[in-house]
C-alpha cells in the first residue's frame, strides 16, 4: 500500500464492497443473502420472476450512476478524468446516412464481387404487346409502296425504249446552245404493222410509200432559266444543205441517212445543237392515242380526206387512234397544205401531252401500265436518253408553250421541185435562238 491516492490500490473487502454497493444501486441482489420468496402467480404475470429465484435480478429500467458518484469511483480508482469515447465512424462521400450497410462480398464495386446477373423483367402474361398503326404510318407505307412502283415502272419502261445512235459526234459540231432542245420526228414508218392494220389506218404499203419520210420535224427549245417552252414546227419543203449531198428539201435528209444525217443538217443549218431526240412511227401514234382512250379536238371547219381516211366534221370531238393519225396526215385538203398540217400537228401534240400527263391517266395503274407499254415499244430515242427526259419534255409540253413555225422567204422551183426558200428571215430567226435571244417579233409567226 502506498500513501499516494493516485496510487493507492483497494483492499480486497474494499474492492467487494464497492462490488456489493454498485449492484445494489443498479438493481442486483447480493449472491450471499438470503433468496427472496418465490415468484407467485401475480409476479409471474407481471413477469417480475425468474426461473428458481436464484442468481441476479435485473430490473425492468436500470438507473445508470450519478455523476457524483461516478466521479468519487473513479477517484478510488485512480482515474483523473474519464476515458476518451470512440470516434464515430466515417462514411463515404455521398452515401446515405439512412442506407443500410452492403455486404462488400455482394457490391458490384467491389473487386472481389462475383458478377452481378441483371434480373429479367416478367413476361406479360397477356403476350407481346402490339405497336399500334396509326394513320401517319399508313400514309408513309402507302407513299413508300408507290415511289417504289413508279420506280419500278420507270425502269421497266427505259428498258423497252427503242435506241438508235441518231446525235453522232462530227467535225465541226457546234457548242451548246443555252436551254434545252429536242428534236420531234414523226415518220411514215411502217414497221410492225401487218396488213390489216395498214389498211385501218389508211397508211398504204411501205413499198406505195418509197421509203420512209418524216412527216412531222418539230423543234422543243426551253431557254436557260425557265423562260417559255417554244414548239417550232419545220416546214419539210424548207431548202438546206444536206451534208454529202447537196441542196434538197429538209424532209430528205432522213430518208437519205436517217436520223443522224437529219439532226446533222439542222444542227449545222441552224446553229443549234440538240440534245435529245424522239421518234415515232404510225403504228405507235395510234396506239399511244388509244391508250390515253383518245384526244379532245376541237375544229372550226369539216375535214374531208380520203387519201388519210379521214371525215370529220366541224366542232368539238374525240378522236380515236385511228382518226388522230389521219387528223395530223392530212394535207390536201387546206389551201395551205403543208403549213396548215403542221398547225394541226401542233394543235393534237398539246392536246396529247395534256391527255397524257392529267392525273386520271398518271394515277390509274392500268392506264398509266397500257400508256408506258405502248409508248416504249413504238418511241425510238437516242442512245443516251431515257424515259424520263421524255416525261420531263411531255411536262413542258402540258402546259401552255408558244407555238411557231420557222420563218421562210417565199417560194421557189429547182432541180428538187417547188420548195420554200431558206432566206435572211429564216437565218435571224435561228440565229437569235442559238444565242439565247427571243427572236424578233416580226420573225414569230405565232400560231393558234
Amino acid at each position: 500500500m502506498t500513501d499516494d491516492p493516485r496510487r493507492r490500490h483497494l483492499t480486497p473487502e474494499e474492492a467487494a464492497e464497492l462490488r456489493r454497493r454498485a449492484r445494489e444501486r443498479r438493481g442486483y441482489a447480493d449472491p450471499g443473502a438470503a433468496p427472496r420468496r418465490a415468484a407467485g402467480p401475480r409476479d409471474a404475470a407481471q413477469g417480475r420472476g425468474r426461473a428458481g429465484g436464484a442468481g441476479y435480478q435485473p430490473r425492468q429500467q436500470p438507473e445508470p450512476l450519478p455523476p457524483d458518484e461516478r466521479a468519487r469511483l473513479r477517484r478510488r480508482l485512480g482515474q483523473s478524468e474519464e476515458p476518451p469515447r470512440a470516434a464515430p465512424r466515417s462514411r463515404p462521400a455521398g452515401r446515405d446516412p439512412r442506407r443500410a450497410p452492403v455486404d462488400p462480398r455482394r457490391d458490384p464495386r467491389g473487386a472481389s464481387a462475383p458478377p452481378v446477373r441483371e434480373r429479367r423483367p416478367a413476361r406479360d402474361r397477356r403476350g407481346p404487346r402490339r405497336r399500334r398503326v396509326g394513320p401517319v404510318r399508313i400514309l408513309v407505307l402507302v407513299l413508300a409502296l408507290v415511289l417504289t412502283l413508279g420506280v419500278v415502272s420507270m425502269l421497266w419502261a427505259d428498258s423497252k425504249l427503242q435506241r438508235i445512235d441518231a446525235l453522232p459526234d462530227y467535225p465541226g459540231r457546234g457548242g451548246d446552245t443555252p436551254g434545252t432542245v429536242s428534236l420531234l420526228v414523226g415518220t411514215d414508218s411502217r414497221d410492225g404493222m401487218t396488213a390489216e392494220q395498214q389498211e385501218q389506218l389508211a397508211t398504204g404499203s411501205t413499198s406505195d410509200a418509197g421509203g420512209q419520210r418524216t412527216d412531222t420535224m418539230m423543234l422543243v427549245y426551253t431557254p436557260r432559266g425557265g423562260g417559255d417552252t417554244m414548239i417550232i414546227s419545220l416546214p419539210r419543203d424548207l431548202l438546206v444543205d444536206v451534208p454529202g449531198y447537196g441542196q434538197n428539201k429538209l424532209n430528205a435528209a432522213y430518208s437519205l441517212g436517217g436520223p443522224a444525217l437529219l439532226t446533222q443538217t439542222l444542227e449545222q443549218q441552224t446553229g443549234m445543237r440538240i440534245d435529245h431526240y424522239a421518234e415515232i412511227g404510225f403504228g405507235g401514234f395510234a396506239g399511244i392515242v388509244d391508250a390515253v382512250g383518245g384526244v379532245d379536238i376541237c375544229i372550226d371547219e369539216p375535214i374531208q380526206d380520203p387519201m388519210a381516211g379521214l371525215d370529220l366534221a366541224a366542232g368539238c370531238q374525240t378522236l380515236a387512234g385511228p382518226q388522230a393519225l389521219g387528223f395530223v396526215r392530212s394535207r390536201y385538203g387546206f389551201a395551205e397544205q403543208d403549213l396548215q398540217r403542221v398547225r394541226n400537228q401542233r394543235q393534237f401534240l398539246g392536246a396529247l401531252m395534256k391527255k397524257v400527263m392529267s392525273p386520271g391517266n398518271l394515277l390509274n395503274p392500268f392506264t398509266a401500265t397500257s400508256l408506258i407499254d405502248a409508248g416504249s415499244e413504238a418511241v425510238t430515242v437516242d442512245t443516251d436518253d431515257h424515259v424520263w427526259d421524255l416525261g420531263l419534255m411531255m411536262w413542258r409540253l402540258k402546259g401552255d408553250p408558244l407555238t411557231v413555225t420557222a420563218p421562210d422567204d417565199g417560194n421557189a422551183s429547182g432541180s428538187v421541185g417547188s420548195y420554200l426558200v431558206w432566206g435572211p428571215s429564216t437565218t435571224g430567226f435561228f440565229d437569235a435562238l442559238a444565242s439565247g435571244d427571243t427572236p424578233p417579233r416580226e420573225l414569230l409567226q405565232q400560231e393558234p
